[in-house]
């Protein structure tokens, strides 16, 4: 075995151009590998975050005459009223819509993107606040945001895992302040 790796090792030392392609090749591959298997793993083999996630149906916005919507932004808040008031085959009802906003800091803005939720959605998708409080039923209404949950990326980005952000106010680019 030692006489076998001794000649391996001339070998690679009197061929150095083949050396470093045939190393440059395994290490691509093994980085290849490495990235498809996480991409795998993230998406196939984990399960999502959410409570009983083989219950949770997604109802997308489409038009029902067939064409493509120019612009899908969601159901009419009286539709989800009406589905929530009348859905006896489901826990619940809750809707979100993607939204993209700025922090303005003394230090600087940050890119913000987030999601708008109604009422129930926390609950159904049995999500629960690591530090502070959910939402209650005195933040949903009438008028601006007033309040909002930051996701734990973004806390620990934007405030460095601060614990004690929790309750104070924050300036919007669109110039309101919310309560996080």
């Amino acid at each position: 075995m030692l006489q076998q790796l001794r000649f391996a090792i001339r070998m690679l030392v009197k061929q150095p151009g083949f050396s470093l392609i045939a190393a440059l090749t395994l290490a691509l591959g093994i980085g290849a590998t490495s990235a498809v298997f996480s991409l795998i793993q993230g998406v196939l083999l984990t399960p999502p975050p959410y409570l009983k996630p083989q219950e949770l149906v997604l109802v997308p916005t489409v038009r029902t005459d067939g064409h493509k919507l120019a612009s899908p932004r969601g159901w009419p808040a009286q539709q989800w009223m009406e589905w929530n008031k009348e859905a006896t085959s489901f826990q619940g009802i809750a809707g979100y819509d993607w939204t993209f906003n700025f922090l303005i800091r003394n230090d600087g803005s940050q890119s913000m993107q987030g999601m708008e939720v109604s009422q129930d959605y926390f609950r159904l998708m049995g999500l629960k606040p690591a530090l502070g409080r959910g939402f209650d039923d005195s933040d949903f209404g009438q008028g601006p945001v007033k309040e909002i949950l930051l996701g734990f990326e973004f806390w620990q980005r934007a405030f460095g895992g601060d614990p004690q952000i929790i309750g104070k106010a924050v300036p919007s680019a669109a110039g309101r302040r919310r309560r996080l």
